[in-house]
């Protein structure tokens, strides 16, 4: 379910809601990445066909993630009025955490997020978070959004 939850749904959520996002004049679109982002040689088994494990499968998502916010801030990012950043939030104490990587602070203390949403110093810019794109290109980036576009149906404007 990562793909699905992580990457997909808000792939196909943005797409739905970019022009009302646009039209608002100071839009903001956070997408949660993670620290753990990586697994870039699933780039071309997205839904980890060839190889599967929860944490595979985690990492590639929150890859994605990152690289879905950089795309999206290429292009269409435009400060002050929509900005695109993508972030780790924190480790916090989760089943997954739990299940292969230790444990983390309590949920209630992951506050970038949050911060990220109402700080005014993130609507002067766009595109922060590209270190969690893991060294993926613009080309890498135009290949994920074309598989996002075939796997999700989504429509997205060629220009706002």
């Amino acid at each position: 379910y990562s793909l699905a939850v992580n990457v997909l749904a808000p792939f196909l959520l943005t797409s739905l809601l970019l022009r009302n996002v646009n039209a608002s004049g100071a839009g903001r679109v956070l997408i949660t990445s993670s620290d753990s982002a990586g697994s870039n040689e699933a780039l071309a088994d997205l839904q980890c066909r060839e190889e599967w494990s929860d944490h595979r499968a985690y990492e590639l998502s929150k890859l994605c993630d990152a690289m879905l916010a950089m795309e999206l801030h290429a292009r269409y990012g435009n400060p002050p009025l929509l900005c695109f950043h993508t972030m780790d939030p924190g480790t916090v104490d989760t089943k997954l955490l739990r299940a292969g990587w230790g444990a983390g602070a309590p949920v209630r203390t992951a506050t970038k997020s949050f911060n990220m949403l109402v700080e005014q110093r993130y609507q002067k810019s766009s595109g922060t978070g590209s270190r969690l794109c893991r060294g993926e290109s613009a080309a890498s980036r135009k290949k994920l959004w074309e598989a996002l576009e075939r796997l999700t149906g989504a429509k997205y404007p060629a220009v706002l």
